[in-house]
This record gives C-alpha cells, structure tokens and sequence, in this order.
C-alpha cells in the first residue's frame, strides 16, 4: 500500500523551546524526517490542504461548507452555502483567543436552542441558521454572496481573526456578527454553561462560502479521518471512507489491498496544539511516535507498506516528507533534533 499520513501542527508550536535542549520527543518521528526525502512548503490551513489534494477549486472562498453540509444531511446540490460555526472569543491580555470544537462541548439541545433564538431575531432578515451538527452550523442562501474569512483550523486556537471578513459583502455580515453577539451576551445558556465551567458561546465563525463544488482529485482510494470535510471528499471523489484508525496496526488489520493509496488524517496534535499548550503537544507528539510512527518504520519493507508520506503542519511552515524501504539504509543520517525541523530549510 501507499499511505499519506496528514498531520496538522506535527511542526513545534511557539513556547516550545522546552525541546530544544535536547533530542526531545518523539525519536522515530525525529529518524524518518532526517532520512527521508523532505520537501518544505509555506504554511496551510488544513482545510485548504485537503481542498487542494483532492483538486477542489476556490471561488470566492474554499466552498467548504457545501461539502460538508452534504455529509451533514442537508441537500446541497443548488444555493449557497456558508458555515455559521458556534464559537467562543475568550479575551486575554493583548488579544482575543478564538475557541471552537471540540473545546465547546456543546449538546444537540444547546445547539438548537441557540440557533431558534438567533433564527427569531434574523427571520426578517432571510437568514436562517441551521445545527446539522452541534458545532456545525450553516446558513444557506439563494444567491451568491461575495464574502472571503479565514478558516477554521486557521482561527482555532489563535488570536482572533476568524471575524475578519473580505469580500464586496462583507459589511453586511460583520453586521450580522455585531448583532449575534449582542443576543448571545447574556442569554441564559451562556450563563448556565459557565456556571458548570464552560466557556460561553459568544460568537459565530463565518466561514467557507460557496456553491458545492467539483471534486475531480482521485487520488486516493481510501480515507480514514475524523474530519467532516476529509470525509466529505472521499464521497465525493468515490473513495472508501472511515473513521481514522486507532493506530497503524488497527490500519493494517484492515488488510489493505496490493497498490492501494491511503490517506489518513490525525487531529490529536493538532487539538493538543491549540487548546492544550505545549506539556500537551509534547505528549501528543509521543504517543504517535509510540502508535503509528514506530510501526509503519517497522512497516516500511515493500511488502506490507511501499511508501509513506508524512505532511507534517506547521504555524510557520509544512513539510512534506516521503519515505520508501531504501531510505531505511540511510544509517549515517542522525535523527533530527525539533530545533533543525523548527527551521528545516532542506
């Protein structure tokens, strides 16, 4: 088989200096990258990466939430479609902190209550806001609307600018946002869900207009990931999909067919990243190391894996590294310490 491994923040977030004293976490990762073939790229949100793999076309916006509002149930095929996501703005010193799922944990109550509150206010407006999801809300329209934003694993975790919207439209929305935020102020769910230490939700995150795409990339025959929008690319490009394995050896359980091509996407850092700060990072970091890296070295033979690619994400840069069995051999490469692949240049 051919695997893909896709791995946002797998790069050392900033504040992670810690590892840099020494060899740090992570030391079969720490192998493969310095024996591998790497190939570094500019930084990407995770969304794009995934548009762009599987040949996903922007328009205004990458039309994210057409896609996955069809995974979602909803009907997609005509209007316009834009995530309307639940959020929390925590403010910090300097800045404001975007927070989205998995840290809201909100139920699917919450998430109908909020949305027949905000559907109240906006009904003269033509807006309607729909929780396919609890956290994936949508708001779908007849016409086109010119409106650009951030995503959101680029806003996640980060200081805001998930309400930063572009486009010839967007002073109708950051309108819409003013008022969403003035309802959910002091409704009483927010309160309810402080006092039991839970963060607010405040906000919504506007983001990933447009039409339902094409998805003409067939790159891959099988995708196993959590991620909505991942899976909504395997149903539209025909691939086999299911939720990410638990480890490699749960993969190969599977007993991938002789030239087949994997993608597997993996969230864990990536939350730990944004929402756990970096003792959290480190210890997500390890345990790939322990669950999928260690084995698929041990894979690596022609046999049962005959090349793997790990894209590794970053803040600052991405790196694409492609192993195959013959780069095992490389024996006088040294396993790379997280300072040389903070600022791997090679």
């Amino acid at each position: 088989m051919h695997l893909t491994l896709f791995i946002p923040d797998l790069l050392p977030p900033a504040g992670i200096e810690a590892v840099y004293n020494d060899n740090g976490p992570a030391p079969v990762l720490r192998r493969m990258f310095s024996r591998s073939e790497r190939l570094p790229f500019a930084a990407i949100d995770a969304e794009v990466w995934l548009c762009q793999a599987f040949e996903v076309e922007p328009r205004e916006d990458w039309p994210v939430a057409a896609l996955t509002a069809a995974v979602d149930g909803m009907a997609v095929e005509s209007d316009w479609w834009l995530r309307a996501d639940p959020i929390h703005l925590q403010m910090q010193r300097n800045s404001t902190r975007l927070m989205a799922a998995p840290a809201l944990t909100l139920t699917e109550e919450e998430a109908a209550a909020y949305t027949a509150m905000l559907n109240a206010h906006f009904s003269a407006d033509g807006i309607t806001i729909t929780a396919a999801h609890p956290v994936r809300w949508y708001i779908r329209q007849s016409e086109d609307t010119a409106v650009t934003a951030p995503t959101l694993s680029g806003a996640a975790g980060r200081p805001q600018r998930g309400t930063q919207l572009s486009g010839s439209q967007s002073s109708h929305w950051h309108r819409v946002l003013t008022e969403v935020q003035m309802l959910l102020h002091e409704h009483p769910l927010n309160e309810a869900r402080e006092a039991r230490g839970l963060p607010a939700v405040n906000s919504l995150l506007l983001w990933g207009a447009g039409r339902k795409p094409a998805v003409p990339g067939r790159h891959f025959s099988h995708v196993w990931s959590d991620d909505v929008l991942a899976t909504a690319l395997a149903v539209q490009s025909a691939a086999e999909c299911a939720a990410a394995p638990a480890n490699a050896a749960s993969l190969f359980a599977h007993q991938p067919a002789a030239g087949s091509r994997h993608l597997v996407t993996l969230d864990r850092v990536h939350h730990a990243a944004r929402y756990g700060g970096p003792d959290a990072w480190i210890k997500a970091v390890a345990a790939l190391d322990e669950l999928w890296f260690a084995p698929l070295w041990a894979a690596l033979d022609g046999q049962r894996l005959k090349e793997l690619v790990i894209v590794a994400g970053g803040a600052e840069r991405c790196l694409r590294c492609t192993l195959r069995p013959a780069d095992k051999l490389k024996f006088w490469r040294q396993a790379m310490t997280w300072k040389a692949l903070a600022g791997d240049s090679a």
